[in-house]
């Protein structure tokens, strides 16, 4: 296991480009008609989300 210690200010720019990263694969997954690269895409998607639930703020950013 990797660790990583952040500044504040780096945990939120780190946020702020996974959260967007995050959006771009959404679009991607819903414009995408090939099964392996959605599936793909779905794993990445779920990597990230876990990556922003630890660090505190996936679902309360999205929910928003």
């Amino acid at each position: 296991m990797t660790r990583l210690d952040l500044s504040e200010q780096e945990t939120l720019t780190l946020v702020e480009v996974l959260e967007n990263t995050l959006s771009d694969l959404v679009t991607e997954t819903a414009a995408t008609d090939n099964r392996e690269l959605r599936t793909l895409l779905k794993a990445r998607k779920s990597i990230i989300r876990g990556i922003l639930e630890r660090l505190g703020t996936g679902e309360q950013k999205r929910s928003a």
